[in-house]
């Protein structure tokens, strides 16, 4: 992953471009385009299941000059649509 003073790309093409290296990382359920404090200032979040030094050891700090900030969230898993929507 390639790790940049600066970002040259938008965000979003970034996180397009290492989202699967990001998600091969043990305990890593998500990725996505976020902001650090009231400055606003984009960076990449990745989203653990569980607190584990290891796993946050292999994510980079800074990807092509973006921040990258993780957060335990538990495991992710998908909702089942509600009726109203099998409907349509």
């Amino acid at each position: 992953m390639a790790q940049d003073s600066s970002p040259n790309r938008d965000i979003n093409t970034v996180l397009a471009a290492h989202d699967k290296e990001l998600l091969a990382i043990p305990d890593v359920v998500g990725v996505y385009v976020g902001t650090i404090g009231n400055e606003r200032q984009l960076c990449l979040k990745v989203m653990l299941a569980r607190a584990n030094p290891e796993s946050e050891r292999k994510i980079p700090r800074m990807i092509e000059g973006y921040p990258v900030v993780t957060e335990v969230t538990g495991e992710i898993e998908a909702r089942g649509r509600s009726d109203s929507q099998q409907k349509r």
